[in-house]
């Protein structure tokens, strides 16, 4: 299958029929590999991914990584105030960069630390091996 990639080329839409071979030219582009997560797509079911705004194909995703990337997207685009929804992802990371490298002392009073998560564990296992008895 020839696929057009250059813009000198016009438009292309592909067929229905053409999205399996365009899958498997574009995943061995990619060298097999999920374009985000990289694991490799002969394990796992690849998407052919591909802009919602444009109707451009980008890529070839692993499953889970093209459901991801959608929500994420339109996550972030209902979360941005202003800005685009780029901006509003660098953010993001940035602010977890920033608490990465800064953490603060205090805890939220939900947050279990391991020893409370294994106590918590144990007293359940308690439990059920009483009712056993």
């Amino acid at each position: 299958m020839q696929i057009p990639e250059n813009s000198q080329q016009p438009n292309h839409r592909l067929k229905q029929s053409e999205i399996s071979a365009c899958r498997k030219l574009t995943a061995h582009l990619q060298n097999n590999r999920c374009a985000i997560c990289e694991i490799d797509l002969n394990s796992v079911v690849a998407c052919l991914d591909h802009d919602h705004r444009s109707g451009r194909i980008r890529g070839v995703l692993c499953n889970n990584c093209n459901g991801i990337e959608g929500k994420i997207y339109n996550l972030s685009n209902r979360g941005k105030r202003t800005g685009t929804t780029e901006s509003y992802l660098r953010k993001i990371l940035c602010y977890w960069a920033l608490h990465a490298e800064q953490p603060r002392n205090l805890f939220h009073p939900m947050h279990k630390f391991p020893d409370e998560k294994k106590a918590i564990r144990n007293a359940k296992a308690r439990e059920r091996r009483k009712k056993k008895e």
